[in-house]
């Protein structure tokens, strides 16, 4: 895991910074020298993409006919059999105990992994867990299985939690329109620093 963040994600980030500091500094160059195109394209490319459109799908419940008795039996005992033989052969079987550390091991390979299937084996189990309850609901119990039903089935609407991201705020535009030669230099110096510092980076990396 460590290497793959180490040769994968760390390089691509570097690049992006790279590139993304590039392109700053010849924004800024562009405020600086050429104002009135670089302010053109700024508000050519300033676009608000409203998330209403692309959840309205998302946004209408969906409700489950109930199914028949027959069937609730059935899949009650079918999640009852699965839960129960899940966790009875995750728990006896399966011992993701890591032994002693032994030299010449990657450490934090050893420590990762572990701690990764240690966690996936217990997800396992309180899901297998939480499966045999719910079968055990569906045969024995199913008015309280209703009410459970009831108490968890919430509709929680995007809407709300999007509605502040739904106001477009551009506080430093007018400043930067208002001196585009003074917002464009620093800009400009700014990235030239951000793509320096990258560049050195990605230099070291590839020696």
């Amino acid at each position: 895991m460590f290497g793959f963040i180490e040769r994968i994600v760390i390089p691509t980030l570097v690049i992006f910074l790279l590139l993304g500091g590039i392109g700053s500094a010849l924004f800024g160059a562009a405020l600086v020298w050429r104002s009135a195109a670089a302010l053109g394209f700024a508000e050519r490319m300033n676009r608000w993409v409203s998330t209403r459109n692309a959840l309205r799908a998302l946004e209408a419940p969906r409700t489950l006919e109930p199914t028949s008795a027959r069937f609730r039996r059935w899949l009650g005992a079918f999640l009852v059999f699965g839960g129960a033989f899940s966790v009875t052969f995750l728990l006896a079987r399966v011992d993701l105990r890591r032994g002693g550390f032994v030299p010449g091991v990657d450490l934090e390979r050893w420590f990762v992994s572990g701690v990764i299937l240690e966690t996936m084996k217990w997800v396992l189990v309180a899901g297998g867990a939480f499966a045999f309850a719910v079968g055990v609901l569906m045969l024995f119990f199913p008015l309280r299985l209703a009410t459970f039903e009831q108490r968890m089935d919430r509709w929680y609407s995007s809407r709300r939690l999007l509605r502040a991201e739904e106001t477009m705020l551009t506080p430093l535009e007018p400043r930067v329109a208002a001196n585009p030669r003074a917002a464009g230099a620093i800009i400009a110096v700014a990235s030239l620093l951000v793509a320096a510092g990258m560049a050195l980076l990605l230099f070291g990396k590839l020696q």
